[in-house]
């Protein structure tokens, strides 16, 4: 049976529907997965037992400038891929449906009300209701799935196993010598996709300062977020690692022996590695995360909305500097 997945970004919910494959698998072992991804995150499929094929797209370039041409060779790309028994639409847009829909004509979906699109529900043959209130783990490994006939519930996903991969490269050994031997090292993911989920450099540092028996080390992208890594490094004991790929970040998030972040994808990587993780949640609700005994969220207290984001929402600064420390020393230990 071949089947396709469609789940083209972002970082943390392509990361999150990742998650379910390792049960898929063992169920159905002689089903064939195919992966639909923007070229950009395609490098976090890298190396996966569990997805077979990897077909990279760029839907991205067309928020710029729409092309003829550039529509046929996306589709071509689609097209040479298939046919598939079984298209798995969890995106639940206009544009990934499209895209399931040149893949095949056996797709499923979400529903009207569940879809992020609802319109997106009519290009499916299959639809299924998920509630948005569900952790996103589960919310994608339901409907996934629900597709195939099988169940996948969120006590496997608590004791799954550790499912992103990596090539130890030349890169990663220049990374590994940033980690010391001798004390436990913290991650700080200090940048996301938009302000509302940025935890700010000033309370970064205290947090730091008062984690000063640790190894603290910060990542950071573009270089405005590495600006701001650096307001945190000058004041504190932290160190701004070099700019990496995702193949780099997948093995040093492995490394290290306490993430803290906003609810961002480098964030999320730390749950699908089984890696301790503190995550600090303020317009988005703790539920974009699956907590464990260590894997723990802080929230700054207000309610937000569970299916809608309000990206002009800066609560997130309010959370206490003192308790993330404090939270995070209980997961160190």
């Amino acid at each position: 049976m071949r089947v396709a997945i469609v789940r083209l970004t972002a970082m943390g919910d392509i990361i999150h529907t990742l998650a379910a494959l390792q049960f898929v698998k063992k169920t159905h072992p002689d089903i064939e997965v195919t992966w639909f991804v923007e070229e950009k995150f395609a490098e976090i499929l890298e190396h996966n037992p569990d997805v077979d094929t990897v077909v990279a797209v760029n839907l991205h370039r067309f928020k710029t400038s729409l092309s003829l041409s550039g529509l046929k060779e996306e589709a071509a790309k689609v097209k040479s891929a298939a046919p598939f028994d079984l298209v798995i639409d969890v995106q639940g847009l206009i544009k990934s449906a499209v895209l399931a829909r040149i893949a095949g004509k056996n797709i499923a979906g979400l529903d009207y009300s569940s879809a992020k699109e609802g319109a997106a529900s009519f290009l499916y043959s299959q639809r299924f209701a998920v509630a948005c209130t569900q952790t996103a783990p589960y919310r994608f490994a339901s409907l996934i799935g629900r597709a195939l006939g099988m169940e996948i519930s969120e006590e496997m996903l608590r004791e799954k196993a550790p499912y992103l991969y990596f090539e130890t490269d030349t890169e990663c050994r220049k990374i590994a010598e940033w980690f010391d031997s001798t004390k436990k090292s913290v991650l700080m993911v200090t940048a996301a996709s938009n302000e509302s989920k940025t935890y700010p450099p000033e309370k970064f540092a205290e947090v730091a300062k008062r984690l000063d028996a640790y190894n603290i080390l910060l990542i950071a992208g573009s270089e405005e977020e590495r600006a701001s890594a650096r307001e945190i490094e000058r004041l504190s004991n932290a160190k701004l690692l070099p700019s990496m790929s995702l193949n780099a970040l997948k093995y040093t998030v492995s490394r290290c022996d306490l993430l803290i972040g906003g609810d961002t994808g480098p964030s999320h990587m730390a749950w699908a590695m089984n890696r301790p993780s503190l995550l600090l949640f303020g317009s988005t609700p703790r539920a974009m995360m699956m907590e464990t005994p260590i894997n723990r969220a802080l929230t700054s207290g207000k309610r937000v909305h569970p299916c809608r984001f309000d990206k002009s929402d800066r609560s997130i600064t309010t959370i206490d500097p003192e308790k993330v420390a404090d939270t995070a020393l209980e997961l160190l230990a």
